[in-house]
């Protein structure tokens, strides 16, 4: 089996509905960004601040390279879709599946939260900015769309039953 990718904006539910699909599927779940945090040794926070945006996404992509062949749920950054190289990997390496809301239940969502650093230094107007010039990037290197909107978690993973190939 070839890992399962969950993609998507921040704040969309990527890694609780992970967390879920891992148990019932009886699979190990890997956090990307939890993952770099353990290799570095620091925070994503830290790791902006520090580096800079550029070697955080130089991170991701080594990142996604030591994974693709994990038979585990991988949940991702926001923005590993940013470049076309991670896009490529996650469409050569599994199933990927985009979770998608509307942004205004990502705001109500993200706003206030110190642990994000694109939400910390972007305005709402940003983010939805944001948002927007992802979504196609999303659509690009996922193999399934999945909205989130209104659905409980359960109700999630059972959406994306059907589409896991064993």
């Amino acid at each position: 089996m070839k890992p399962i990718f969950f993609i998507g904006f921040m704040g969309v539910g990527k890694t609780t509905i992970g967390k879920r699909l891992g148990d019932v599927l009886n699979l190990p779940v890997i956090d990307m960004d939890h993952y770099i945090e353990d290799k570095e040794r620091k925070t994503i926070s830290d790791i902006f601040h520090q580096h800079g945006e550029l070697y955080f996404r130089d991170l991701e992509t080594r990142v996604l390279l030591e994974l693709e062949s994990e038979e585990a749920i991988i949940t991702t950054g926001g923005g590993v879709v940013e470049r076309k190289r991670n896009r490529d990997i996650l469409g050569q390496n599994g199933s990927v599946f985009h979770l998608t809301c509307s942004f205004d239940a990502l705001w109500e969502r993200l706003e206030g939260d110190e642990d994000r650093p694109l939400v910390q230094k972007n305005s709402k107007d940003k983010l939805s900015a944001l948002f927007e010039r992802r979504f196609p990037l999303y659509e690009e290197g996922s193999s399934v769309t999945i909205q989130t909107d209104e659905k409980s978690v359960d109700e999630v993973v059972q959406a994306i039953l059907p589409y896991i190939k064993s």
